[in-house]
């Protein structure tokens, strides 16, 4: 029978996809945008979606919906600006509700693993302080976590994102994170020499059509060029989404006087005075390097006046198709909404390759813990509970009047 998981605010989907990828069955969506909704049910039609507030709905609602008595793994990634009032916990600052809302489902659901997923700053918001209070809500509930910052390109990824990852289990098992499957440039020990070099942004892209601003294309321009873009086709003989955005005549100009690696302000003498921009970021108006990485894919991976996402050889911002191919989504993966809200939802989700990664390690824990005999797993249980304490539930009791 296969694991079960259900995704809180859900999104593009990427966690869900990462799971499904080693064999468990992501029985239910939960997110508040209708564009994550059409997402969800266009790539899950097995799936049920619930478009609601994490607030609106209880633990029971959702294993109602979904035609389950208790789940395996409860996936999320809490939107958080991680801010707090003097003298009040992180968690208690309205701020942060939804990592809040996010721990109370976890409590209602008791699910074996919990996985959350955030910005890799989640780690020092509020001094540190948010991090240590989610550990010991978990701790409280009886689990034990595991937290790390994983880089994406580390796992087969053509993209430099750092993402924060806290994995936790009721289950009298040791977790370990994934290991890298790939090695960048400054990371030479011997464990990883035998690793392949990280992956770039034209091992991702090159068998697409280079085509520009405000065009689109569904056929391919070449067979697939490495097991990367194999992988990603899936067996699709077209090619969906590769749609550019449209730019001003003015903005292409200044486009093309960028060199790879570089922003406009890199390069400001050199760009006339009347296509110079007025304003950006450090990275605004940058152009990608091929043989590279991708730089993170934001949510403005479409807009150069507010990313580095200038295509490596025409004077553009990516496709579609190119930030979602960066993020490890295969080309059968449909983005059906509207081209601003596609780039949201590919922008802002965890790259599904390294969601596989850590879906893989925590199956592997289960598979530990359902493979172990009776006697070692009361004993284990008896240890932990020992270390853990007695549960002080509920912890996120419901509010009345």
């Amino acid at each position: 029978m296969p694991k079960t998981a259900i995704d809180l605010f859900a999104g593009g989907g990427g966690l869900s996809v990462g799971f499904l990828k080693v064999g468990f069955e992501v029985v239910l969506g939960l997110d508040n945008w209708g564009p994550a909704k059409v997402t969800f049910e266009s790539n899950h039609p097995g799936s049920t979606f619930l478009l609601k507030d994490a607030s609106g709905v209880t633990g029971d609602e959702m294993r109602r919906a979904a035609g389950i008595a208790e789940v395996d793994v409860l996936l999320g990634g809490p939107p958080c600006q991680g801010f707090s009032t003097a003298g009040k916990r992180a968690l208690d600052d309205p701020r942060n509700a939804l990592v809040r809302q996010f721990l109370r489902l976890a409590e209602e659901l008791q699910p074996k693993f919990v996985v959350m997923e955030n910005v890799e700053g989640f780690v020092s918001f509020v001094g540190g302080r948010l991090v240590d209070e989610v550990v010991e809500v978990m701790t409280r509930m009886g689990y034990e976590s595991w937290q790390r910052v994983l880089q994406a390109a580390d796992y087969g990824i053509p993209q430099k994102r750092k993402r924060f990852f806290l994995v936790a289990t009721r289950l009298p098992v040791d977790y370990s994170f994934p290991q890298p499957t790939h090695r960048g440039p400054n990371n030479a020990n011997l464990v990883s020499t035998h690793l392949p070099p990280w992956l770039t942004f034209w091992d991702a892209v090159s068998d697409l059509p280079v085509i520009k601003a405000g065009e689109s294309a569904s056929e391919y321009a070449s067979p697939p060029e490495n097991d990367y873009q194999v992988a990603r086709r899936n067996r699709s003989d077209v090619l969906y989404e590769h749609t550019t955005p449209h730019h001003t005549e003015k903005l292409i100009k200044l486009m093309s006087f960028v060199p790879p690696g570089k922003s406009a302000f890199d390069v400001w003498d050199e760009i006339p005075e009347e296509l110079r921009p007025t304003s950006g970021f450090a990275n605004s108006y940058g152009r990608i390097v091929a043989n590279e990485p991708a730089p993170t894919i934001t949510r403005n991976f479409t807009t150069p006046s507010s990313a580095q996402c200038i295509h490596p050889l025409v004077d553009r911002a990516l496709s579609l198709r190119e930030g979602a191919r960066a993020q490890s989504f295969d080309d059968t993966f449909r983005f059906l909404a509207s081209f601003t809200d596609n780039r949201l939802l590919i922008g802002n989700a965890v790259p599904p390759l390294l969601a596989k990664a850590v879906a893989e390690s925590v199956k592997d824990a289960l598979d530990e813990y359902e493979d172990s005999d009776l006697e070692t797993k009361e004993a284990v249980f008896r240890r932990r509970s020992t270390e853990l304490g007695e549960k002080q539930l509920p912890l996120f009791p419901v509010e009345t009047g």
